[in-house]
């Protein structure tokens, strides 16, 4: 079957980070996803039967902190994938991977496992590096910035042979020694399955146009202007290199019957509900504080934090949210991974 990532929707839609304990939002209302197994595939069943094409899981190893400890408790994102495939016959359902802490032989035969047990519905959303008190955990060896970035580079080409070649391969690198080299069977999906990466920097942004199929982008915020402009960047970026990359985004979802109400709850679930020691925590792992940021900015980080992980505001009735999803995607966005309370 074909992958719904390539389907002729213009506007592609999934719901992500429900594989983890309040999904997106660090606040202590009522409500929050509560993260079982009985959940998760309640869920995944009830997008896959709704139109929507992807089921995208995040990486997680340890919390932040605070009241929630947000994202404490999480399924593991290859075994996680496994069980849903298994449950759902539409959705493209992804495997958050982090490349420093799964070695790119196993990658290649889990990911092709999944595949075959999704029927070629699987994708990949890599991950060059992570939090270090995350990696700590796995006494990994701490890259700076541009190394990780070479180390994924190597990953991801090893992977793609071990996907694609028809026989034993030696592999010489800088990160990678292997003799032999082989994984069977291949991927459902021809010549591989597809792959998402949210690189954000100058070198992040090249690394997801050679080697992705999604650019997952934090959009700035900071004008209508600005965001189409920071999408159509990395797009050219992609063209330049004979290659199309897609741009996806992350939405945080308030709907209520009338734009007061939406915001009205909002404001309780964030400001009167919102885990600050969490998200405090949160900005000190990223590095990102008052010694780095403007007091209105910090403020702004913090408020968006709480409300959906530093996603795109979708706020109001659901005809502003419709509307708001077309100018997205005239603005270039062509998908949103939604999370709500």
């Amino acid at each position: 079957m074909e992958n719904q990532l390539f389907n002729n929707n213009i506007m592609k839609l999934g719901v992500m980070a429900f594989n983890c304990s309040h999904g997106s939002t660090v606040t202590t209302a009522d409500g929050v996803w509560p993260m079982t197994w009985s959940d998760n595939a309640a869920l995944a069943k009830m997008v896959d039967k709704s139109g929507m094409e992807v089921l995208l899981p995040v990486g997680r190893w340890k919390g932040y902190g605070g009241e929630t400890n947000f994202n404490n408790s999480t399924f593991e994102s290859f075994t996680w994938a496994s069980g849903i495939s298994a449950i759902t016959e539409n959705c493209t359902v992804f495997a958050t991977v982090h490349a420093p802490l799964i070695h790119p032989v196993a990658a290649a035969k889990m990911a092709a496992t999944i595949d075959h047990i999704s029927n070629g519905r699987f994708a990949i959303n890599l991950v060059a590096g992570w939090f270090k008190n995350e990696f700590e955990m796995f006494d990994n060896t701490w890259r700076e910035h541009g190394q990780r970035y070479e180390y994924a580079s190597e990953w991801i080409e090893l992977v793609k042979r071990l996907w694609t070649e028809e026989n034993e391969f030696d592999f010489h690198g800088d990160f990678f020694q292997g003799k032999d080299l082989w994984s069977q069977p291949k991927p459902v999906q021809k010549p591989r399955p597809p792959i998402m990466n949210a690189g954000s920097s100058s070198q992040g942004q090249l690394f997801s146009a050679t080697h992705a199929d999604m650019n997952f982008v934090m959009l700035r915020q900071k004008s209508e202007g600005s965001d189409k402009h920071q999408i159509q960047v990395l797009k050219t970026l992609a063209t330049n290199l004979e290659r199309r990359s897609q741009c996806w985004i992350h939405a945080y979802v308030v709907c209520r019957e009338t734009e007061k109400e939406a915001k009205d709850y909002l404001h309780h679930y964030v400001i009167e509900k919102g885990d600050n020691t969490a998200v405090n925590n949160m900005l000190d792992i990223f590095g990102l504080q008052s010694k780095t940021l403007e007091p209105e900015v910090l403020d702004n980080f913090k408020f968006h934090f709480k409300a959906g992980h530093g996603g795109y505001p979708l706020i109001g009735t659901p005809e502003q949210i419709v509307a708001d999803i077309q100018r997205l995607s005239k603005m270039g966005v062509n998908g949103i991974l939604l999370s709500w309370v």
